[in-house]
């Protein structure tokens, strides 16, 4: 059923009379912060994403996307997500095979394109892995927004203070995201950190 849903969304990437759906029009234009303001879920550690979705009204979906990437010629790998919508409903699908972490960072990157380019979503959103270091700079600002909804600003500094060694592996468990994600935020933030290779145990 997800596959033919999915599929008959996809092939509809060319229309433009599709009514923006209820729960875009709610979230649209707001930030991280204001999302989480919104539908009351704690800014401390880690994010709870299944708690932010039911209270907004959102289903996520686990999905093998291989048949769709076949029947779209896609390299095979290359779905890692996407953000479909109807006048009253919307769904994120996230890769059932990926690890927790990269289930919760595409969630996140998927409702921070429903927020910033909702008009994108009267269709639908289809995320792909791109190897490429210039991605769109829509990508770029999902990317943004995902780390700024995983990983607040202000519990990061507050924990990032209350550490004397202010460590990526510590950080990254401690929000439920891989390092690759804390070290990113913490780059975007200025903030000096110790990768794992730079402890001496000696």
């Amino acid at each position: 059923m997800y596959n033919k849903i999915l599929e008959i969304r996809l092939y509809k990437r060319g229309q433009s009379d599709v009514f923006m759906c209820r729960i875009l029009k709610s979230i649209k234009g707001k930030t991280a912060r204001e999302l989480l303001e919104k539908y009351n879920i704690s800014p401390e550690p880690p994010i709870n994403l299944t708690r932010l979705l039911q209270n907004a009204g959102i289903s996520a979906v686990e999905f093998d996307f291989s048949e769709l990437e076949k029947y779209g010629n896609y390299e095979l790998g290359t779905i890692l997500g996407a953000a479909i919508s109807n006048e009253e409903n919307l769904t994120i699908f996230y890769r059932k095979d990926d690890s927790e972490n990269r289930k919760r960072f595409t969630i996140a990157h998927e409702l921070a394109h429903c927020c910033l380019h909702s008009e994108n979503l009267k269709e639908n959103h289809i995320e792909l892995r791109n190897n490429d270091n210039n991605q769109p700079q829509r990508e770029i600002e999902a990317n943004i927004f995902a780390g700024e909804l995983l990983i607040p600003k202000e519990s990061l500094e507050k924990i990032y203070n209350e550490l004397l060694v202010p460590s990526l592996s510590t950080l990254a468990e401690i929000f439920g995201v891989s390092s690759n994600v804390m070290a990113a935020r913490l780059d975007y933030l200025n903030k000096p950190y110790l990768k794992d290779t730079e402890y001496s145990y000696s």
